[in-house]
């Protein structure tokens, strides 16, 4: 019987498993390994921020879905890949052979090298981590969030939420490198800075941090900024699996892949979310949204490995509609440059982000 590795439980491989209960790939075991039995669901980051759902409600289940499924469940890391014996090494010190193997891990967070960061920051990747760290901040005096992108942006402005409804006053700081959405126009940036002083958000932009001490950040500016609990959200970093499994990988350390999701070099191989960089398209900012639409092109992908030889090509897709939770139960959508804003903009990111949650907790 042939084999089949699953690694991490993000968005694709979530869409694998739960098509697999249905429609198996004949003859073949199929396994997932992932370091955490469920998986958080970053749409509905803002709204947990914010208060208004439980843990429970922004997870799903891997070891479940896979045993409904069928699918072979071990929780762990896989450390090391050789694709020559196909083979992999897990951190349990396991090794598990396959025929076809599938990345889907996630990215890490960018800038965690400078000094000070892993001691005394908190970050959401991978994001098994995201509930402890927003629990850890929401009651504190000083809340420092680093970083000028969406999820920055959209956990300040929820935590801000959920603390001005507890009573703790003092506001979320927010540090950006550069003006906000800095991938964005300036129109969109505008807009949502903004919005992000309207709140009450102490923002601080066009400047980086140099160094992170005990409760205290440096910047390029020589400014000090003290802090009680510091949360990390600069962005993506490639994770170092496959630079030092000496796979394919762009200029960046992200797995390079075809249209067909698989590795060019090693066809038995398949990638998927934001660990992956397109051959075509090196834009991988798409994160779980990305990993959400390749999902169903890589189960047909890897069954047509296993049985039929067919497949399907990915096509990124362009200007797509981006939303993000702005606290209050409001909103912000932006589609080809036309924004929305307001309770109509988060009703709508609810309703989608609900539907989606739901077809993994039947």
């Amino acid at each position: 019987m042939k084999k089949l590795l699953l690694v991490g439980g993000g968005h694709a491989h979530l869409h694998v498993i739960k098509k697999l209960k249905d429609h198996p790939i004949a003859d073949a075991d199929v396994t997932v390994i992932s370091p955490s039995q469920f998986q958080y669901f970053s749409g509905k980051f803002g709204a947990y921020a914010e208060g208004l759902l439980d843990k429970s409600e922004i997870s799903i289940n891997v070891e479940t879905l896979a045993k409904n499924s069928k699918i072979n469940w071990v929780q762990g890391a896989v450390t090391s890949i050789d694709p020559k014996q196909k083979m992999v090494l897990t951190s349990t010190g396991d090794v598990l052979s396959f025929d076809a193997i599938s990345f889907n891990i996630g990215s890490l967070t960018a800038g965690t090298d400078l000094p000070g960061v892993v001691e005394y920051a908190y970050r959401i990747k991978p994001n098994y981590h995201f509930v402890d760290a927003i629990n850890e901040c929401r009651q504190t005096d000083k809340v420092v969030i680093v970083g000028g992108g969406a999820a920055a942006i959209e956990i300040s402005l929820s935590l801000q939420t959920w603390r001005k409804k507890n009573y703790v006053n003092t506001p979320v700081t927010l540090i950006s490198p550069d003006r906000l959405l800095q991938d964005k126009s300036h129109k969109i940036s505008d807009k949502i800075e903004k919005i992000v002083v309207q709140k009450d958000i102490n923002l601080i932009k066009n400047e980086e941090v140099t160094s992170v001490k005990h409760h205290k950040i440096m910047t390029s500016l020589h400014n000090e900024i003290y802090f009680d609990k510091l949360l990390w959200l600069t962005g993506p970093k490639a994770p170092g699996l496959f630079s030092t499994s000496k796979l394919p990988v762009d200029d960046q350390g992200y797995l390079k892949v075809e249209d067909t999701l698989q590795v060019k070099k090693y066809p038995f191989m398949f990638g998927a979310g934001d660990c992956v960089s397109l051959e075509n398209d090196s834009n991988i900012d798409e994160g779980a949204v990305s990993a959400v639409k390749q999902g169903p092109i890589l189960f047909k992908n890897l069954k047509g490995f296993f049985e039929t030889g067919e497949g399907e090509l990915y096509t990124p897709q362009k200007n797509g509609l981006s939303m993000m939770s702005l606290g209050d139960k409001e909103g912000f959508l932006n589609y080809k440059e036309h924004l929305i804003t307001g309770r109509l903009a988060w009703h709508l990111k609810n309703w989608v982000d609900t539907r989606y949650i739901r077809e993994y907790k039947d």
